[in-house]
């Protein structure tokens, strides 16, 4: 008998044990109460019924504002037609023309941006940077070796410098303001983040029209945005116009009215019909999305009577609308699934609907509702709740890096980002922010409004420790006891062990988190966020609008996908930089280990790939210096132009569409910077009678196949 297989009787006895270990398991936590059917039982009555927790199931089932008889009201109403054409928009650069030279603007950066540009599906829909750029941004992001995907998008550098800046130094665009803060004549500091224009004044510097369009807080995530009546990390959106902060001259509801403080905010607003109008796709969906101003446009001969700055915004706000995740382990779980979650992810949801005084986390106190991001006892008004001022709290955090532009343009060292007060003008509301979905955190990197933190397991304890970060915020009277004293007078924080620590987080980043929200899934009830097959691959799922002109792969305009600036056309793998004169190739002896790990190397021996009779084997090691002023982003190809065809590249990533073989090269952080080096080894096999390996290097940069 083989000693390495285990006897009937042995396998009889090990299924025994492991049945035995399962039922133990399961004993367990049923006596702990974490078995799914009493988790839901005990969860339905922390939150008054747990159908306040289930997302609907359709789009048209999402909160969106009603008539008095309960009927959607049409100037708000979902429909596919207006998600559609407010998805595309969203992604589609051909909107950023509102670039004005005379307030900083530089007119090479029209039409490089758009929404989608700080709001990625890979990041959340967030922009997975600390520093979010728009118009005078470059770059979207590059992937490693191990093919993680990481964000980056930073100051045009292909540009003229402005002027020098602490901030950003080197030659590259510079931002002066952040986007949202105004300078006039007669007041230094005032308004900033749109408020409502002063008594008449000469407005001369802006951030809404310089060079760079950033924004001084973290860029909030999109998913949910139907849920809340009040949008943007300090309520502005969604807030009545009479308000002291109020910018709300239509009385919109709080999604159609972010829309409109971003066109605003974005380089969009009044220029960017023209541009539609000239796309005759853009023309189609508009009247698909839009019956009846289309039926006016007709009658009048006025296409912009369809096509305008309102119907934009409205198509936008649908969008939003339906940003949501619907099939995520939890979803799953709400449903009926008994194993949906892990036993970690049911402790770590036990713990979140527990109160912090019975020994929880209390999360669900303020995270409940579909995107767990209402208060469980708002009374639900048409889905977005009624309670305002409830969902804004002052956690004792800091400012924003980016703030420091605002004190330098205010001259008032002391000038702080004072959150909700911004908008209401009470000092009650002092250092408050918005409450935030908790979905897809796994993707989000940056949290708070500050940035500050950058993983979940951070942020939990953050809350477990229960002390500010920040010593202005934390010592204003409206630092909330939630996050102080959760448990009670005296009693600091939420007083996690370790291993609960770890349980909520992993139910939070994993159990709320869903794939078919960054890749496309046909069986998902998720929409992808980014543009998806369907949307784009007009020639299968659209003829209609490739009869018209739309490019497969493309939003409507024809360019790319969020952003159309160099870098992020080689970030998007449309476009490669021939880099060879930037750079030195020089004969590299004896390569160590960690140099051919930079280079990313497999480490593979020749020959680990089969071998024919009578091949021989030879290796070159080559040491690429950038040795110009300018950095190399993203992948490094490196191509072997020319080589004979009797002679095969080992090590090879690939061909390119000309047949020559290229090594992908992951550069760390992805860039090679001025005056760096990165060691290459290729590694060649060939007949005894062939010849030695002869070619020509070619250096590309840019993801994708070249």
């Amino acid at each position: 008998m083989s000693t390495t297989q285990p006897t009937l009787r042995a396998r009889r006895g090990l299924t025994v044990l492991l049945t035995a270990t399962m039922l133990a398991g399961g004993r367990l936590a049923a006596a702990q109460g974490l078995s799914p059917e009493q988790l839901r039982r005990f969860i339905d009555h922390q939150v008054g019924g747990i159908q306040t927790l289930i997302v609907p199931a359709h789009d048209t089932g999402l909160p969106q504002p009603r008539l008095a008889n309960g009927r959607p009201d049409p100037q708000f109403e979902i429909t596919e037609a207006k998600r559609y054409l407010g998805k595309m928009l969203f992604h589609d650069p051909i909107r950023t023309v509102r670039i004005l030279p005379e307030f900083g603007g530089v007119p090479a950066t029209r039409q490089t941006a758009s929404c989608a540009s700080c709001h990625l599906g890979e990041a959340a829909s967030k922009a997975g940077t600390l520093l979010n750029f728009a118009v005078g941004g470059e770059g979207r992001h590059y992937t490693d070796a191990a093919g993680t995907f990481i964000p980056r998008r930073r100051p045009r550098a292909d540009l003229p410098a402005l002027r020098s800046a602490p901030l950003f130094p080197g030659d590259a665009l510079v931002d002066e303001l952040p986007t949202l803060t105004d300078i006039y004549e007669f007041a230094v500091g005032s308004p900033a983040r749109g408020r409502k224009l002063p008594p008449p004044g000469n407005l001369l510097r802006t951030g809404r029209l310089d060079a760079l369009d950033s924004v001084a807080r973290n860029a909030p995530g999109a998913i949910g945005a139907a849920f809340n009546n009040r949008l943007l990390l300090g309520g502005f959106a969604g807030e009545p116009d009479d308000a002291p902060g109020g910018l709300n001259p239509f009385n919109f509801p709080a999604q159609e009215s972010v829309a409109l403080l971003l066109l605003d905010a974005h380089r969009m607003l009044d220029l960017q019909s023209a541009e539609l109008q000239q796309i005759p796709v853009y023309v189609q969906l508009f009247r698909d999305a839009f019956p009846a101003e289309a039926a006016q446009a007709d009658a009048t001969g006025d296409l912009n009577q369809l096509i305008n700055d309102i119907t934009v915004l409205r198509a936008t706000a649908t969008f939003l609308r339906t940003t949501v995740t619907r099939d995520t382990p939890w979803d799953r779980f709400l449903a009926g699934k008994n194993g949906a979650l892990t036993l970690s992810q049911r402790r770590g949801a036990r713990l979140f609907f527990t109160s912090a005084r019975s020994g929880g986390a209390g999360c669900y106190r303020c995270h409940s509702g579909p995107m767990l991001n209402k208060q469980v006892d708002d009374p639900d008004v048409a889905g977005v709740g009624h309670f305002v001022e409830e969902n804004f709290y002052n956690l004792g955090l800091g400012d924003h890096p980016l703030q420091a532009l605002n004190r330098a343009a205010r001259r008032d060292p002391t000038f702080r980002d004072d959150g909700r007060r911004e908008i209401t003008g009470r000092d009650g509301d002092a250092f408050k922010f918005r409450v935030l979905t908790l979905r897809q955190l796994k993707d989000a990197r940056f949290f708070f409004h500050n940035g500050a933190f950058t993983s979940v397991k951070d942020v939990v304890r953050y809350f477990n420790d229960g002390v500010p970060q920040d010593a202005e915020a934390g010592a204003a009277p409206t630092l909330t006891a939630r996050f102080t004293n959760p448990r009670g007078p005296g009693a600091r924080g939420l007083g996690l062990s370790k291993a609960q620590i770890d349980d909520l987080t992993d139910f939070l980043e994993n159990a709320l988190y869903d794939p078919a929200f960054v890749r496309y899934d046909p069986q998902s009830p998720t929409q992808m966020f980014q543009l998806s097959p369907p949307d784009v691959l007009y020639s299968v799922h659209r003829p209609d609008l490739a009869r018209l002109g739309a490019v497969d792969g493309r939003p409507p305009s024809g360019r790319p996908q969020d952003n159309d600036d160099p870098l992020s056309r080689r970030d998007m793998g449309l476009e490669f930089l021939d880099v060879t004169d930037r750079a030195t190739i020089a004969p590299a002896i004896d390569p160590t280990p960690a140099s051919q790990a930079a280079a990313g190397d497999d480490g593979r021996r020749d020959g680990d790939r089969g071998d024919w009779p009578g091949a021989h084997r030879d290796r070159r090691d080559y040491r690429i210096t950038n040795t110009s002023a300018a950095p190399i982003d993203t992948h490094l190809l490196v191509i072997a132009r020319g080589q004979s065809y009797d002679v095969e590249l080992v090590n090879a990533s690939g061909r390119t569409a000309g047949g020559d073989p290229y090594r992908r090269i992951f550069l760390p952080d992805g860039v090679l910077s001025p005056g760096q080096s990165v060691v290459v080894s290729l590694r060649f096999r060939r007949h005894r009678q062939a010849p030695p390996p002869t070619f020509t290097l070619q250096l590309l940069s840019g993801q994708g196949e070249p």
